[in-house]
């Protein structure tokens, strides 16, 4: 690969390549900032939803957008989603991805209703 992209700095004119660089770092800065802006509709959406539980997998705790999940995947290598640690201090990080609006249960004289309004 370092002999592609010495051709193609090659290419490029000498006077040019300020604003290739400067080009390139905005594309990324643009990048960042559009996830940023989508994960955070995406937590107003999970929000104002509750998130329900499945029996046998567990409660869900964050969601994860694609691109921040695979950025940390190919620079860590994707078991660092298996790490505990890992996912607590991404979650610290990027409040954003926490789900905080979980399916309630509501009791009735003794019965306990569901949000669907299911006795369980």
């Amino acid at each position: 690969m370092p002999d592609l992209y010495s051709s193609l700095a090659e290419c490029i004119p000498p006077h040019l390549l300020k604003e290739v660089e400067r080009e390139l770092i905005r594309g990324f800065d643009m990048q960042r900032v559009k996830a940023k802006k989508d994960a955070m509709q995406s937590a107003v959406y999970r929000n104002a939803n509750e998130a329900r539980s499945v029996d046998g997998i567990g409660q869900l705790d964050m969601q994860i957008p694609p691109d921040a999940y695979h950025y940390w995947g190919q620079r860590l290598g994707y078991e660092c989603w298996d790490d505990n640690q890992f996912r607590e201090e991404f979650k610290r990080d990027n409040p954003e991805v926490a789900v905080r609006n979980y399916a309630k249960k509501t009791v009735v004289h003794g019965a306990i209703f569901t949000a669907d309004g299911f006795l369980t």
